[in-house]
């Protein structure tokens, strides 16, 4: 996604009701060949392609699926590369690795707003796996994300799921009043979303720059060190020093004041 692409995915609102949004669960149907999926809203069966999916969310399909576009569903990131998206040892910042203890600023926020819009299924909030380390890794890299294939791989697990969480309804009901003449009431509401808003130490913390070679390198030497003899009394004792004098602290972006606030605008157009 392009940055203008991705603001307007951010921002963008829909409130919806929980009963259109079950049924279209429940009668879902994908076909990812195709491109198209088919649903039921009322007694009528109604289907829409993932482009159109694209645009009733504010999303550029021709852009997404541009051919330097990257599949996150492809190509997992290994391990032992998790460590680069971690503060650096010498800041003095607890790291747990896999976990969200010690992310870096921009993988924090990258990984936070995942899970509150193209991403929301995860366990464990506490931890971070699999297909997140992907988008991470590649958001990072500022490689384009096939954010539709990503949805609706997730889409066609979910209708097959019983749980009663209703991921993805704003973008659900964006599509459904996109295609269908529903006007009924919209009881649940999109409420806005602003990343570590009230985690002060987290806003107030330093940006460390995303690490070269040579930084890379520094930090695999510190972790050799750790695994020597005694290596992990001195890990221990890292988790647990206090952090060294810390340097100014650089101004960091906080949004505008209703920023994320502007309401989705209902489009008329029927199909």
């Amino acid at each position: 996604m392009s940055v203008n692409s991705l603001a307007n995915f951010l921002q963008h609102r829909c409130d919806w009701n929980e009963t259109v949004i079950r049924q279209f669960y429940a009668t879902l149907e994908i076909s990812m060949e195709e491109e198209k999926i088919w649903w039921k809203t009322g007694k009528r069966v109604y289907y829409a392609t993932f482009a159109q999916f694209a645009t009733a969310n504010q999303l550029d399909y021709d852009f997404i699926m541009n051919e330097q576009s990257v599949n996150v569903l492809e190509n997992p990131l290994d391990e032992n590369d998790y460590h680069v998206y971690y503060e650096p040892a010498n800041v003095g910042i607890a790291r747990v690795f896999g976990g969200i203890q010690g992310l870096r600023h921009h993988p924090a926020v990258i990984n936070k707003i995942a899970r509150v819009t193209f991403m929301p299924k995860s366990e464990n909030k506490d931890k971070i796996r699999g297909l997140y380390w992907n988008v991470i890794s590649h958001v990072i890299n500022g490689n384009r994300i096939n954010v539709i294939a990503l949805t609706m791989d997730q889409l066609a697990d979910l209708r097959l799921n019983f749980e009663m969480n209703l991921y993805f309804a704003p973008y659900i009901m964006s599509i459904i009043k996109t295609k269908t003449s529903f006007r009924g009431v919209c009881e649940c509401k999109h409420t806005p979303f602003r990343p570590f808003k009230n985690d002060t130490v987290f806003l107030l913390r330093p940006l460390t720059p995303f690490p070269s070679d040579d930084m890379e390198e520094e930090e695999h030497d510190e972790d050799d060190d750790d695994s020597d003899e005694g290596g992990h009394m001195g890990a221990a004792a890292a988790q647990h020093a206090m952090p060294p004098p810390q340097p100014p602290v650089q101004p960091q972006w906080a949004p505008p004041a209703e920023y994320f606030d502007s309401y989705f605008a209902s489009i008329q157009q029927r199909i």
